[in-house]
């Protein structure tokens, strides 16, 4: 009886409690994580926490979804065992989505028709392939083009996921079986497009691309778009009359315009009928959260609308080497509509005298903030007449490589988001590459102090003090 009642004493002493407690709190934390498994496994809840959103589908690729009314089918060429998770993962987005959408993987090798059905050209069909077939026609992805790769660093190097990208452009296209005709400026020293390789993402995008050139021919009918990729001297008055012609026609113009034209006359001329001049100089940023390597290298900041919000969205970087200015004239029509969306800082300005190295303001330089790009319709608002559509960035390399390394995804994005609003098709506008492109962190001296004082003093002192804290009552025990 001593022994029982001994027993039953020292279950009422304080350590015993506290001992108690301690076990109760670790069962019912060992069962709310049983209940919470089953709960989880039953669900499968995802959430993306990559920056740019690399395991999600974008708003519009939903809408893209949600708008399809007949079945469309996904086929992947994959032999056993060579399956590829991540393209898998994608697709299965889109089949979750949409009944409408259905996905059946196929082995080349057991079935030699895919070749005679869905080769037409008799390039062969690599596997890996992707095919999205819809009641327009069909689209077949090649494994490299799910991907951005740049190879002119002399190796391979991924740059940006492109999954969603291509089967919602194939969506778009197999529903409707269009393909726009856009086609190059060429004659004034522009480097071809095809050169930087952006002939075959524009063709990717659902584009097909043709080279003009307006001293031998008009533009033709069919033009949907123009595009004037960084032209090393100015267009003779024949060319812009051609342009005027087409543009009070309803088209479409996508000018990229080089700094080392040091006069554009007839550019400016044409420009000027629609409100806005390209300003001879070169930007210099000086605030050093919006450059990358020299103050030539400007990271633009944006004005949100239908071009920029995607790149905002998925912290896509943009970099504009040596662009120049835009200024929008005061005398302008008044159906004419300017929009700037791409500037620099208030703390940067316009160099005008290029033949002097040093990157100080002086009194002949312009002011910032400067605008470096432009949107412009005319008229505003579409009503019984076309309207036509500018977008003008006065930086002619935006396209080339940067550091003659590799092409800055931002900077295909922006010209790729400026050709589909050109075309007034919103809901390419957010699909893109998810891109792998990463600045390098800039941070400033109160950034240091800030970040520091919190790792090396704040962080430690917490631990120390819910130690200290810990150890004083167990002492008392």
């Amino acid at each position: 009886m001593k022994g029982i009642k001994r027993i039953v004493q020292s279950l009422g002493t304080r350590r015993v409690k506290y001992g108690g407690y301690a076990v109760l709190i670790i069962f019912t934390v060992i069962i709310a994580l049983i209940i919470a498994n089953l709960i989880f496994g039953q669900i499968s809840p995802q959430i993306d926490l990559t920056s740019n959103k690399l395991f999600s589908l974008s708003e519009q690729t939903l809408q893209v979804i949600d708008s399809l009314k007949s079945p469309v089918s996904i086929y992947g060429l994959w032999r056993p065992g060579q399956e590829s998770g991540s393209i898998q993962e994608a697709v299965d987005l889109y089949t979750a989505r949409s009944k409408n959408i259905s996905f059946e993987a196929l082995d080349p090798d057991k079935n030699p028709g895919l070749s005679v059905k869905y080769d037409k050209e008799n390039k062969g069909l690599s596997p890996g392939s992707l095919i999205v077939e819809g009641p327009q026609g069909f689209r077949v992805i090649s494994p490299m083009d799910l991907y951005d790769i740049d190879y002119s660093s002399g190796a391979t190097n991924v740059t940006g996921i492109a999954v969603e990208r291509r089967i919602t452009g194939a969506l778009l296209y197999t529903a409707s079986g269009v393909t726009p005709q856009v086609y190059e400026i060429l004659g004034h020293n522009e480097v071809p497009l095809e050169n930087l390789g952006m002939a075959q993402m524009i063709e990717r995008e659902n584009y097909a691309l043709k080279q003009l050139n307006l001293v031998q021919s008009s533009v033709p009918d069919d033009a949907s778009a123009i595009i004037l990729n960084g032209p090393r001297s100015d267009l003779l008055p024949g060319e812009i009359e051609k342009l005027l012609d087409y543009l009070e026609k309803g088209g479409r113009l996508l000018a990229l315009v080089d700094f080392r034209i040091r006069e554009l006359p007839n550019l400016n001329e044409f420009f000027s009928s629609y409100g806005i001049r390209f300003d001879y100089g070169v930007v210099i940023e000086q605030d050093q959260n919006y450059v990358i390597g020299t103050p030539f290298n400007v990271i633009p900041r944006f004005h949100e609308n239908d071009i920029t919000k995607p790149l905002i969205e998925n912290r896509s970087p943009v970099i504009l080497p040596y662009s120049m200015g835009i200024s929008a004239l005061d005398t302008r029509r008044r159906t004419v509509k300017l929009e700037p969306f791409l500037f620099s800082s208030n703390t940067s300005f316009l160099k005008r005298d290029l033949n002097n190295n040093s990157t100080d303001q002086t009194f002949a330089d312009g002011p910032g903030p400067v605008n470096m790009g432009v949107t412009v319709m005319d008229p505003e608002y579409i009503q019984n007449e076309p309207q036509a559509r500018i977008v003008a960035i006065s930086c002619g390399s935006l396209l080339e490589p940067v550091n003659a390394f590799q092409q800055i995804p931002g900077n295909i994005d922006l010209f790729m988001n400026s050709l589909t609003w050109l075309e007034d098709k919103p809901e390419n506008l957010s699909v893109r590459s998810r891109s792998l492109f990463l600045l390098p962190m800039r941070m400033s001296g109160l950034h240091i102090l800030v970040f520091g004082s919190v790792f090396m003093v704040l962080i430690p002192l917490g631990f120390f003090v819910s130690g200290f804290v810990v150890w004083m009552k167990r002492r008392h025990l």
